[in-house]
């Protein structure tokens, strides 16, 4: 392994484990928790209905394209260096999903994250009340 080898296995590593597993998780969680997390806002009146189903699968299919893009460059760059790649990025990856998978868990990062989605099209003072209690 020379030393540009080195250099373009240390930065897919690096990509891999900074880019491409906390953009996958997010995608994962997009379905998982923070559907759910939205769904349970709707029940108790934080947010309408028609807001979720509006907004919601805009965010799923966004997610879905950023990763499909992101991990097709990462398969693609492994397929043409071969060797070293395949085992940066995977290592990379495995450790990302042990860091990162606080992503896909319900947690106040979730309450974050569902801030950051909807933000001004919930009621803050319901969701306050939920966190206090919950949180």
């Amino acid at each position: 392994m020379n030393g540009g080898q080195f250099l373009g296995g240390a930065i897919l590593a690096f990509f891999t484990f900074f880019g491409v597993v906390p953009i996958v998780l997010n995608t994962v969680s997009q379905f998982t928790v923070l559907k759910t997390f939205a769904d349970e806002m709707v029940r108790i009146g934080v947010i309408e209905k028609e807001t979720v189903e509006a907004l919601m699968p805009k965010k799923q299919l966004a997610g879905i394209i950023i990763s499909a893009l992101i991990l097709f460059v990462v398969l693609g760059v492994c397929f043409k260096a071969g060797g070293y790649a395949w085992a940066c990025a995977g290592i990379a990856f495995i450790a990302g999903l042990l860091k990162y998978r606080q992503i896909i868990e319900f947690n106040s990062l979730t309450v974050i994250r569902f801030k950051g989605s909807f933000k001004g099209e919930y009621d803050e003072k319901k969701l306050n009340k939920y966190i206090e209690t919950h949180f």
